[in-house]
């Protein structure tokens, strides 16, 4: 018997280490991980000048019971709603779902409908709202408490007044949309041309275009549209949607 256990292990082990790592990707062959690694850098980079284009419309705040939504606002893409919709459980449980409204597609959002066996029951709570933020209180002993602060959007639950989870409070929230793919025109190569005169010609003297979003999204469209690993590409005819909460 250890005879026939010695030889099965002989024969397993080199299955074990015979895995070919080239062929798994890593972050940085995942267009949607670079993304998210170059926003921290930036982030870093800006230091405590870095802040969030996102903020909640204080305005559209509607608040009862244990549920809340507002619309979103981001000053990158100032003409593209967002909402927030937050739920606050009866077990205490909280609940928070941020997407875009009347885009050109909808994301896929059904996952609770088939996770669940049934709609968890919203629960009580008390809600206080300022200038700044909305709060609710919870719990049996109204130890818990959710605060979204409204600009730049932050959202932090809070367990006898410190925070335990915070969601954008790096300012790396980024809520990609859908968004059609822009054909760039050619241009002619008029490095070199120049008049009899020695100055540039007028087709030389193109005007620089300045992406206003670089500074948070980045100055090229990294795996937006494609992406290709090993031999295999990946076409995304609806863009890449990237969502990220730090």
């Amino acid at each position: 018997m250890r005879i026939g256990v010695a030889l099965l292990s002989s024969f397993l082990f080199p299955l074990v280490f015979a895995v070919k790592e080239h062929d798994f990707k890593k972050c940085n062959d995942a267009g949607f991980c670079r993304r998210g690694r170059a926003l921290v850098n930036r982030a870093n980079e800006a230091g405590s000048a870095w802040r969030s284009p996102y903020s909640v419309d204080s305005s559209s705040i509607v608040a009862s019971d244990g549920v809340f939504s507002a619309a979103v606002k981001s000053s990158l893409y100032p003409d593209i709603k967002f909402s927030l919709d937050v739920r606050v459980l009866e077990d205490g449980v909280t609940r928070i779902r941020m997407d875009q409204v009347g885009g050109l597609r909808k994301r896929y959002d059904e996952a609770a409908s088939w996770a669940l066996i049934s709609e968890p029951k919203i629960g009580t709570v008390e809600w206080v709202q300022s200038k700044k933020d909305i709060r609710a209180v919870f719990g049996e002993k109204k130890q818990l408490e959710l605060r979204v602060t409204y600009e730049p959007l932050k959202i932090a639950l809070l367990r006898n007044g410190k925070e335990e989870i915070v969601l954008n409070g790096g300012g790396l929230l980024h809520m990609e949309h859908f968004r059609v793919k822009e054909e760039k025109p050619e241009t002619e190569n008029t490095e070199g041309s120049e008049t009899t005169e020695g100055q540039p010609t007028p087709e030389a003297q193109q005007p620089i275009q300045v992406n206003p979003r670089a500074w948070f999204e980045g100055d090229n469209e990294d795996g937006w549209w494609s992406e290709t690993f090993k031999t295999w590409t990946d076409q995304k005819p609806k863009g890449s949607l990237l969502n990220l909460f730090v």
